[in-house]
């Protein structure tokens, strides 16, 4: 195990598999604590497993971050282990269609898990964050927010959003040192 984040305490949401759970594995490995939030408690608890095999310290935490009182939740949970340090906000949905076909309910599903979920991460991730002395958030947005895809027409658009929020937290959470950044796998 190396110790580059000996130290730091970070909170990933989507944590239970996929993008999030690579980023909560390489930051364990790294001596970081990591608290994982997702939907499936299940997932949750088998990769907190796999990150204790390797020797990480992991906690988890079921919820949606769509729900603020959830993301509350999530944040305290985290701070157990130390002042938090490190945010991903990783938890994201999709969906296939035609915008003419798309449904409200389908839209709005979207943008409350990764428009949403992500301003709500970094609200209360960035205020932790920006008590602890600084740090950094990290939203995983998508190539798809930076270009068409067709038939992704909501997906686009809350990655395109989450972007926006990310230079705008940037600009304002950066005199309290917490560093924002987006990263657009695609």
């Amino acid at each position: 195990m190396n110790t580059t984040l000996a130290g730091q305490n970070a909170l990933i949401t989507g944590g239970g598999s996929g993008i999030g759970l690579a980023c909560a594995k390489a930051f364990a490995r790294d001596g970081a604590s990591v608290t994982l939030m997702g939907r499936n408690a299940e997932k949750l608890e088998r990769a907190a497993a796999e990150i204790r095999v390797q020797g990480g310290s992991v906690s988890v935490i079921d919820g949606d971050v769509g729900v603020e009182a959830d993301v509350i939740r999530a944040v305290a949970v985290a701070e157990r282990a130390g002042p938090l340090t490190i945010a991903v906000a990783n938890a994201g949905i999709g969906g296939l269609g035609p915008i003419i076909a798309t449904d409200a309910a389908q839209w709005d599903a979207i943008m409350k898990t990764n428009l949403t979920g992500t301003f709500y991460t970094f609200k209360h991730a960035g205020a932790a964050i920006a008590r602890a002395g600084g740090g950094a958030l990290c939203a995983i947005s998508s190539i798809a927010g930076a270009r068409t895809h067709r038939f992704m027409g909501p997906y686009c658009v809350s990655k395109a959003g989450i972007d926006m929020l990310v230079r705008n937290s940037a600009d304002e959470l950066g005199i309290a040192n917490v560093r924002v950044n987006s990263v657009l796998p695609g």
